[in-house]
């Protein structure tokens, strides 16, 4: 059971970094501003979500892959959402974020107690995305509030 939850946050960890430059490569893909300002936030907070777990690597001695190495994977995701527009894109997140959230209870569920504060923190990000993506389906003019208020916690 240990190995299963050590392998598996290792890889959360590496998969938010692949998500930073995912969402960075976005920003240069989509045309107006305020999307590309959004998707610089998105990175921001894939970026603070790897760092809450950045001291249970280092407690069980887990050794990612290079940060350019798992960014430059993330960037070749968008080759996956070229042809959908900034809407589709949108509702993409609010319909496939919750899956996450699913597996970061497994997760959490492996985890031995006192590891599971900075877990959440993981967790948060996802639920902070897919209140960004429901507001911003909705038209609100301050969709990445959940996304700042994240990063302050």
């Amino acid at each position: 059971m240990k190995e299963k939850y050590l392998n598996t946050l290792l890889l959360y960890y590496e998969e938010e970094i692949m998500g930073e430059g995912y969402f960075l490569s976005l920003s240069k893909h989509f045309t107006e501003k305020h999307q590309k300002e959004k998707m610089v936030i998105m990175a921001e907070v894939e970026r603070y979500a790897a760092k809450s777990v950045m001291p249970l690597l280092q407690k069980y001695k887990l050794q990612p892959r290079p940060t350019k190495i798992l960014q430059t994977i993330g960037e070749e995701g968008v080759k996956k959402i070229v042809n959908l527009s900034w809407i589709e894109f949108i509702q993409q997140i609010k319909d496939k974020y919750p899956n996450y959230l699913i597996e970061f209870a497994a997760l959490e569920a492996l985890a031995p107690s006192e590891d599971l504060p900075l877990l959440k923190i993981l967790t948060n990000h996802e639920i902070a995305a897919i209140e960004f993506a429901e507001l911003e389906l909705a038209g609100v003019n301050l969709s990445i509030k959940p996304l700042l208020e994240y990063m302050k916690k």
